[in-house]
C-alpha cells in the first residue's frame, strides 16, 4: 500500500478541524475559522512529521499534551487556566470518542489493505519522487492499531 504524504496531511487536517468544531460546539464558543485552521494545521504538521521522521520523541506523552495545549489555545484563545482545562477536558473527550468510533470501525469492517498480525499492522509505504524509497513496519507500541 503507499501511502502519499499530502493525503496525510490532509486528512489530519481534515479530522482535527472536525475534532475542534465539534469541542467549540460543545462549549458554546463562535466558530472562528482562521483559527480552527491554523491549529489543525499545526497538528498535521506534527503527524506528518511524526509518520516520516518515526522518530521516539515524537511519541513522548508530554509532547503531545504540549501540541494539544498549543492546538486548544489557538483554537479558542481561553482567557483563564480554568477555561484552558475545560476546553482540554472536552477536547481529549471528544478525540477518544472519534478514535473509539474510528477503532471500532476497523474492527467491524476489517480492511483488506491493511494486515494485523502479532499486535502489529504492515504498510507498505513508497516514496516515487525518484530520490528515495523506504518500507516501514510500523508497531502498535505507538499506534493504536
Amino acid at each position: 500500500m503507499t501511502i502519499y504524504v499530502d493525503i496525510i496531511f490532509l486528512e489530519n487536517l481534515f479530522m482535527n478541524y472536525i475534532i475542534l468544531f465539534a469541542t467549540g460546539t460543545i462549549l458554546r464558543q463562535p466558530v472562528k475559522i482562521i483559527r480552527y485552521s491554523i491549529s489543525s494545521a499545526l497538528g498535521s504538521i506534527y503527524s506528518l512529521i511524526s509518520y516520516i521522521s518515526m522518530m521516539e520523541i515524537y511519541s513522548n506523552l508530554m509532547l503531545k499534551i504540549i501540541l494539544s495545549l498549543a492546538m486548544v489555545y489557538i483554537a479558542f484563545n481561553p482567557r483563564r487556566v480554568k477555561d484552558l482545562g475545560k476546553s482540554m477536558m472536552i477536547f481529549y473527550l471528544t478525540s477518544f470518542t472519534f478514535g473509539g468510533v474510528a477503532f471500532a470501525l476497523l474492527y467491524f469492517i476489517k480492511p483488506q489493505e491493511i494486515l494485523f498480525k502479532d499486535r502489529s499492522a504492515d504498510w507498505y509505504i513508497s516514496y516515487e519522487d525518484n530520490i528515495s524509497r523506504r518500507d516501514f513496519r510500523v508497531h502498535s507500541d505507538y499506534n493504536s492499531l
